[in-house]
């Protein structure tokens, strides 16, 4: 229920036509009646309005633009989408001039753009330049192989063009969900003078950075460690680590020796025997129980020390065309694999074989 309910439009018209002299034909069609309606819906309508308003004040009520304005009343900013960046091939004659800025894409109906932000030449007929997405989000992340469009008048003498590596590093902007969490986690903490939850904060308003964990004095007086991890739930690049590091250091107390680092991966290795439906293939079965096990260890990321050796066996169990295993191990052992305060798993080999 909200403060304006009752203000509905046949409220307010009755109380405007209770306003009226008794003696005036106050029956629907009649003279007062029509000109009193439309003012009573316009009423009715800025109430609605009021309402809305009134929600959008409250954080857990408001979204979009209006929660970016109450954010930026803690001091904190929607993180940006980030661009996916890799490198591109080029074959063809040799001595040919790649510009900074050539553009290529993916061959989908609607395609991924990149530029190279580098000048190459090739040379025994090839050159390899770094790119980047054109526009920052999570679609930029594209696998081998899959980007080979080009403009044969920007680049003549090229013939082929494509990625002989996957392109990572490309997050879409920070959703309302997790700009509406980490304000909260602003607001109810203790953050202030430098204490490890403000080292946090910090770290966490990079564009990239999903969550971070500061440990203070880690290497003794003076020094604080701030481990990162993305938004993938696995280390970030390099690039991300020192835009951190570079925010850190403009914000941090006088005097603290900072040291930002990427949070360790531990990948886990899994072998099994499986009992497969009938037409089942073992390589489809193969890559969707890595993409359990992805999910998985996301879930528990940072959050959780112990990869459970039944959690595995249901990520396997949960792969279509899936009926039994046995023979489960993980890292060869049967049993929980600990992990380190600093360590998050990550999907190592899957290898299994059919019973």
């Amino acid at each position: 229920m909200t403060i304006f309910d009752n203000e509905t439009y046949e409220n307010i018209l009755d109380r405007m036509l209770a306003r009226l002299p008794s003696d005036v034909d106050k029956r629907e069609g009649s003279v007062v009646y029509d000109m009193l309606a439309p003012a009573a819906i316009e009423l009715a309508q800025a109430y609605v309005e009021m309402d809305n308003v009134l929600d959008l004040g409250f954080i857990d009520n408001t979204y979009g633009e209006y929660m970016d304005r109450r954010a930026a009343e803690q001091g904190l900013t929607r993180k940006e989408a980030t661009k996916a960046t890799g490198e591109i091939t080029f074959e063809g004659l040799d001595g040919i001039d790649i510009p900074m800025g050539t553009r290529v894409s993916t061959a989908d109906d609607e395609p991924i753009y990149f530029v190279t932000t580098e000048t190459v030449m090739t040379f025994e007929g090839t050159a390899t330049a770094k790119a980047e997405a054109e526009v920052g989000g999570a679609d930029g992340n594209v696998s081998v192989g899959e980007i080979t469009e080009y403009d044969t008048s920007d680049i003549p003498g090229i013939e082929v063009v494509t990625n002989n590596e996957v392109f990572t590093g490309g997050f879409d902007e920070e959703s309302d969900e997790d700009l509406l969490a980490r304000y909260k986690e602003h607001v109810g903490r203790p953050i202030t003078s430098g204490n490890k939850y403000q080292y946090e904060s910090w770290a966490k308003s990079v564009s990239g950075v999903s969550n971070a964990i500061c440990y203070p004095l880690w290497n003794g007086p003076g020094t604080v460690k701030v481990v990162l991890i993305n938004e993938d739930k696995r280390s970030p690049s390099d690039e991300i680590i020192a835009a951190a590091q570079a925010y850190i250091e403009e914000e941090r107390p006088v005097g603290a020796n900072v040291t930002v680092v990427g949070v360790t991966e531990r990948p886990i290795d899994v072998t099994a025997t499986l009992t497969l439906t009938d037409g089942t293939s073992i390589d489809t079965v193969s890559a969707a129980i890595a993409d359990n096990l992805k999910t998985y260890f996301q879930t528990i990321a940072f959050d959780q020390t112990t990869v459970r050796y039944t959690q595995i066996g249901n990520a396997i169990l949960d792969a279509d065309g899936v009926i039994d295993y046995a023979d489960l191990k993980a890292n060869l052992a049967v049993a929980n694999i600990i992990l380190a305060a600093d360590e998050v798993p990550v999907v190592g080999s899957v290898v299994v074989t059919v019973n």
